[in-house]
């Protein structure tokens, strides 16, 4: 498995090649993922990437890459990790992709290092408030006595939309047992601290895709971000996905697929 070593810890990555393209230079698309998933969030919507470089990894102290006691984590310090990590694999520029607490990752980097950031693709991003620190301060104490299972109990059910499937509900499952219990508690204190990026600073293109019953990352935040944006009007997009809730690349995988394809074609 490959790790790459960043910022004094380890991350495990994947770097999928582009099957074929007819661009000389195919574009990069990095992928960040949220709170209580790992990189295999991202794999459904690959088919529909397959002409792109694709690289995913499980933020610090989620999935496979180990968490360290006594460490901290922000949605700073997982924008830096992008950039090592980007740097570690040469490459210069992306297209960075970001869902649910990630989702503050594109227009971090985008509004603090605009070289570096192609576009930014947000997944149900979360807009950092005092309402949203509150949620997630309170999972902190229920996580320290009961450990992951509290969590992989509930989310699959509540943070879903109507149309999730059994399997669906259990592959959510199964990424919230997986957690350290540390790490996740850890990235739940990078929510809880966030502020919100300075959106009015992003010009990139911007493109936003939203579940219609999301509770996790409400509509309402999701067009307060949009609108916010200083991409030009032509340049940036808010999708809204019916029916959906929270886990939108495993909910509804290939209306995402397409709509990240359609936009990284069209740019």
């Amino acid at each position: 498995m490959p790790f790459a070593t960043v910022n004094d810890h380890s991350l495990h990555y994947t770097d999928i090649a582009p099957l074929s393209s007819s661009q000389p230079s195919p574009r990069t698309l990095i992928f960040v993922h949220g709170l209580g998933s790992t990189q295999n969030y991202y794999f459904p919507i690959f088919p529909y990437l397959t002409s792109y470089r694709c690289i995913i990894f499980d933020n610090y102290g989620a999935g496979r890459s180990n968490f360290k006691a006594g460490t901290e984590t922000s949605i700073e310090s997982v924008g830096k990790d992008v950039l090592a990590l980007l740097d570690h694999l040469k490459v210069d520029k992306a297209i960075v992709v970001g869902y649910s607490m990630g989702g503050m990752v594109p227009t971090q980097l985008a509004s603090t290092s605009p070289s570096r950031v192609e576009a930014a693709i947000l997944i149900g991003p979360v807009h950092p408030s005092p309402q949203v620190a509150e949620v997630f301060k309170q999972r902190v104490p229920k996580v320290q006595s009961e450990g992951m299972e509290s969590m992989a109990n509930t989310i699959p059910n509540a943070a879903t939309g109507p149309q999730a499937t059994a399997l669906q509900k259990a592959f959510i499952r199964e990424q919230l047992l997986a957690q350290d219990p540390q790490g996740y508690i850890a990235n739940c204190r990078a929510i809880e601290r966030a502020t919100p990026p300075l959106y009015h600073d992003v010009r990139v293109p911007a493109l936003i895709i939203a579940g219609e019953v999301d509770k996790s990352a409400p509509l309402e935040g999701c067009k307060l971000i949009f609108e916010s944006l200083g991409s030009e009007k032509t340049r940036k997009r808010l999708e809204v996905l019916q029916g959906v809730g929270h886990w939108h690349c495993v909910e509804a995988p290939d209306e995402v697929g397409r709509l990240v394809r359609e936009f990284v074609e069209g740019m």
